[in-house]
């Protein structure tokens, strides 16, 4: 039997968006071993033994038996020594169709030949996907998911493959769309299930009385400041969780880290706004230039609207809207931090900090934000109690956009559900769970899976470091944004990952040699663009010389194949020889004349030396910009080229 078990698949054993039982999911996991085994008939031993020990899904042998057995899916055969099992006929031909025609590849495959995109990237986007997958469920049941998610799904990957990506995500198509979302939702049950956190039913009930502590980051984003768009998806979801019952609280530590980031940021904002870089971000924002949003960006769009005219009044505006989103949202204060232990806190401050260095060694992380973590996930500990296990009976959970601390708790907590749960989980599980199916839930799941392409560009607080970097080289601000600009477009020489820092040519070095190649004649009186600009202009006497040498070598041809065309056209107007020889010279002394005395190839010769100087270095460096170059090489050959002088 083949040990090929595909999630992506799995979507499309039964009508999933409706699948919300135990039975059902089993029934249709069973049905995708059969399938992968080409429906030949299989012990139902066998069948138990991968189901339980392959798949690591916990089921008693009999209530295995009673489901199968009540299913009208599949056909049992009596043999001498044992029962086996396939799927019915119909039911084969079913999945077969469906995984033909509405699988995930087949979407994949369809956007690839629509967009005319090169074959491999059908391979990447499938990557990235599974990818994607993986950061979802790795939590649920990080073990027994990790080994059928294929290992090229943790490559690093380049700019175009997430662009790719991006843009399947983005191609509108309802049934795409619909056909990813439950191979994550399948992908979540099939998690629970392995780990034995499954329920008997999947209803809306099962998120009455949990409670969800922020972080500082998912309060960040839903007051706009990860971008508009993270913010209304994350809204939008907090919303409906209300609905169903899951209250949102923050500690009183989160609120203190948000405070002490806010005010950070205001400071940065003022010395921004002194040295007037904050002008050339606002600007560089108008021209559409991308970047990845932070306070910086954030209080620069609320100053290009007209929100906020100073620092200090962005602090106060971001103070109060953070009172309105709190009381819109339902979101409230809730501290337990006299009943946890300082040991505890610190023993998982240092642990938190550690694992993290570890995972990324350039990461910003610091043991101030490690102590929130710990807070946070020891609150949720101690609603919990002791219920760890299973899904239904767990009170709380901390809301987090970190995916590496995800994965370190999923990690640490081995059997039991970790403390912490995504934003795009939480989206699976909240509609998995919903009986409504708006179209509009689909099109806000993709953009939870997103590896946006602005993760290539620079922060706000990034570019005023770098404009200040820029300065020593240049003051001019449209060289300051062309040097932005250019240096964003490249920023990463290797492709990204979540858990190491890409390399990158430091922006000193790189504003250096740009400047050097494009901007140093803004530079009054710059040493270098001056001796650069005379080693070029002392080119102009080589140029000139060959340019006289091409043109004598078509005047001598001009004179050779000329006296033999004389000779011939006067030899059929007369015979006499002394007539002809003279005609000849006749000939020759009028191309002379035209030629030296006016200048007949004063335009070709000018054009072959404007050719030579057109393709030198300099000028290919500094055309965009410079105009003296050709200009000076313009008045050099101005009085008329002669070629015999």
């Amino acid at each position: 039997m083949s040990k090929n078990f595909t999630l992506f698949r799995l979507n499309c054993m039964m009508d999933d968006n409706k699948s919300k039982n135990y039975n059902s999911i089993l029934v249709s996991v069973i049905s995708e071993i059969l399938f992968e085994n080409d429906n030949v008939e299989m012990d139902r031993e066998k069948c138990y033994s991968y189901l339980v020990n392959d798949l690591k899904i916990k089921v008693q042998k009999d209530i295995f038996i009673r489901i199968i057995e009540k299913s009208s899916y599949f056909i049992h055969i009596p043999n001498s020594t044992y029962v086996g099992i396939k799927l019915t006929d119909q039911k084969y031909a079913e999945i077969n169709d469906n995984v033909t025609k509405h699988s995930i590849n087949k979407h994949i495959n369809d956007f690839i030949d629509k967009k005319r995109l090169p074959i491999v990237l059908r391979t990447s986007i499938e990557s990235l996907l599974f990818h994607a997958i993986y950061e979802n469920i790795n939590s649920f049941a990080i073990q027994s998911i990790d080994s059928i998610i294929p290992l090229n799904a943790k490559e690093k990957f380049r700019v175009d493959e997430i662009n790719a990506f991006n843009d399947f995500l983005n191609d509108s198509s309802l049934e795409k769309n619909i056909v990813l979302f439950n191979t994550f939702l399948k992908a979540v049950e099939f998690a629970i299930l392995t780990s034995g956190k499954g329920v008997s039913e999947f209803t809306q009930s099962i998120f009455a009385g949990k409670e969800y502590f922020l972080d500082t980051n998912i309060i960040f984003r839903l007051l706009g400041i990860g971008g508009i768009e993270r913010q209304a998806t994350l809204t939008n979801l907090i919303k409906q969780c209300n609905h169903q019952g899951i209250k949102f609280f923050y500690t009183g530590e989160t609120y203190q880290e948000f405070k002490r980031k806010v005010d950070a940021s205001t400071l940065e904002i003022k010395r921004a706004t002194e040295s007037r870089s904050i002008v050339l971000l606002e600007e560089m924002i108008k021209d559409k230039i991308e970047f990845n949003h932070d306070f910086i960006t954030h209080y620069t769009q609320y100053k290009i609207d007209k929100k906020v005219r100073t620092p200090d009044q962005y602090t106060t505006t971001i103070m109060a809207d953070f009172r309105t989103l709190c009381a819109e949202q339902n979101i409230t204060l809730k501290s337990f931090e006299k009943e946890l232990k300082k040991k505890n806190i610190e023993n998982l401050q240092e642990e938190l900090f550690s694992n993290k260095k570890t995972l990324n060694h350039y990461s910003k992380y610091t043991k101030t934000a490690a102590k929130v973590d710990a807070i946070n996930i020891l609150s949720v500990n101690f609603i919990r109690g002791q219920n760890n296990y299973n899904y239904s009976d767990i009170k709380s959970f901390y809301l987090s956009t970190d995916r590496t601390l995800n994965k370190i708790l999923a990690k640490k907590a081995e059997d039991k559900i970790a403390e912490t749960i995504l934003p795009s989980q939480l989206f699976i599980l909240h509609n998995s769970l919903s009986e409504t199916e708006d179209e509009k839930d689909y099109e806000a799941f993709t953009k939870f899976l997103k590896r946006r392409t602005t993760e290539f560009k620079y922060t706000g607080r990034q570019v005023l470091t770098y404009i200040e970097d820029i300065r020593t080289h240049t003051t001019e601000p449209q060289n300051i944004k062309e040097i932005l600009k250019a240096y964003s477009d490249r920023k990463y020489e290797t492709s990204l990952d979540i858990d190491t820092e890409p390399e990158y040519i430091p922006i000193k070095e790189f504003a250096e040699t740009y400047a050097d190649n494009k901007f140093r004649e803004a530079e009054i009186g710059d040493v270098k663009y001056k001796k650069a600009l005379e080693k070029a202009q002392a080119d102009f006497p080589i140029f000139l010389k060959s340019t006289k040498r091409i043109m004598k070598i078509i005047d001598v041809t001009i004179t050779i194949l000329l006296i033999p065309a004389s000779v011939i056209f006067l030899k059929q107007l007369v015979d006499n020889i002394i007539v002809i020889f003279a005609g000849t010279l006749f000939i020759e002394g009028i191309k002379f004349l035209l030629t030296s005395r006016f200048d007949l190839y004063a335009g070709l010769s000018n054009g072959i030396f404007m050719i030579k100087v057109k393709k030198a270095n300099f000028h290919k460096t500094f055309k965009e910009i410079d105009s003296t170059y050709i200009n000076d090489a313009t008045e050099y050959i101005s009085k008329g080229i002669k070629i015999w002088s």
